[in-house]
């Protein structure tokens, strides 16, 4: 009997449920710790690590190793089912992929445009140059938070959040190097793009795990020396693994439940941490707070239905069983979001500052109400049939 308990483990981690409650525990801990004893928080995350200092300076805390770190598995986790959907998934026909394609692109311009709006509008320079924040959807936490709402929903929903999802992350991780604010390094640059050259080559000559975490770790190294996010490498280095073989899905399912059980709690832990004491329910830090829920609500339906619209109108169809209320309830799920929008955020202000701290309460109030208003939302229709 004892030795099932790990089989069953990872199980748990399987189900689409336990990132929600993964991340959702981990961004508690920080929230709490973080107010009850700031210090603490600030000296676990920021202390150097003797070893690594001046070695490997983008590792050398637990806020540097878990951002610049293991969240490269995350974005492995991603690249790895991008590749899957688009060579042998939903991806892989036009007709499947262009409603939640262009309805990501739509969530994402929709809430870009609204804040640069509402921060003109409020002279909230902020929102201004964060436009970016605000843009992208969690994969792991949408997809636990609508397996809440219910089994009777069409199976079509979920893939069609999936790939909406997974390209809304991609997407934004492709805004977020291009609008990075460090020098790039050119030579850094050229390592990039002779590893991505060799290792399109090499997969479609040999198919290996081996292979695809050499890659990571080489590509990884690359970034940090082009001076880019070093995470996003991971989404490079899943995007060139072959899906020819069952390894590939084992590597995925591997990296995936890495993410959920390892990287996404620990990241919501060191990146939901708030400087309580520098945050005040007036001025521009409220007004982040409120714009951001606003932003992520508004800008992510009215972005989304858009998008699908406009597919409708390329003669590009949802599924039948995918009603417009159905679409509208979940893409009120999609303005839940953590990850990149915090490494956005991170990377435009830096952790520990007080407009950093009011994106993060702005982004979980936004996850809180889009979670209870689209279960709801959801739950109603599928009672109503």
């Amino acid at each position: 009997m004892a030795s099932t308990h790990p089989t069953s483990l990872l199980g748990t981690l399987d189900h689409d449920s336990s990132a929600a409650v993964a991340i959702g525990i981990g961004a508690l801990i920080a929230l709490c710790w973080s107010g009850v004893a700031q210090g603490s928080y600030e000296h676990v995350l920021n202390v150097a690590w003797p070893l690594l200092r001046g070695h490997v300076n983008s590792l050398a805390t637990l806020h540097a190793f878990v951002t610049n770190g293991l969240m490269t598995v995350f974005f492995f986790a991603i690249g790895l089912e991008l590749s899957r959907e688009i060579r042998i998934g939903t991806l892989s026909k036009p007709s499947h992929s262009m409603p939640p394609v262009l309805g990501a692109l739509g969530g994402m311009v929709v809430t870009a445009l609204l804040s640069l709006a509402i921060g003109h509008l409020s002279h909230t320079s902020a929102l201004v140059r964060g436009w970016g924040v605000p843009m992208a959807t969690d994969v792991a936490f949408t997809l636990g938070i609508l397996a809440v709402a219910g089994r009777r929903l069409p199976p079509t929903l979920r893939i069609f959040l999936l790939t909406l999802a997974v390209a809304d992350d991609a997407f934004s991780a492709a805004v977020l190097s291009l609008t990075g604010h460090a020098t790039l390094h050119v030579a850094g640059l050229v390592a990039v793009a002779l590893l991505i050259l060799a290792g399109a080559w090499l997969s479609s000559k040999m198919a290996h795990p081996v292979l695809s975490l050499a890659l990571l770790v080489a590509l990884w190294g690359a970034f940090v020396w082009a001076n880019i996010d070093p995470p996003l490498a991971g989404v490079l280095a899943g995007l060139l693994t072959s899906f020819h073989n069952e390894w590939a899905r084992r590597l995925e399912r591997a990296a995936s439940r890495l993410s959920i059980g390892v990287v996404l709690p620990l990241f919501a832990v060191v990146a939901c941490g708030v400087r309580w004491s520098s945050l005040s329910l007036h001025g521009p830090t409220a007004t982040i707070i409120g714009a951001t829920i606003v932003i992520r609500l508004v800008g992510k339906v009215l972005g989304i239905s858009a998008g699908v619209a406009l597919a409708h109108a390329m003669h590009f169809r949802l599924p039948s069983s995918i009603t417009w209320p159905l679409l509208f309830s979940a893409a009120t799920l999609c303005a839940i979001g953590f990850t990149v929008p915090l490494l956005f955020a991170g990377a435009l202000f830096g952790p520990g500052t007080a407009t950093y701290g009011a994106f993060t309460l702005g982004l979980v109030g936004a996850s809180l109400l889009s979670a209870i208003l689209g279960v709801s939302l959801l739950r109603y229709q599928t009672r109503a049939k």
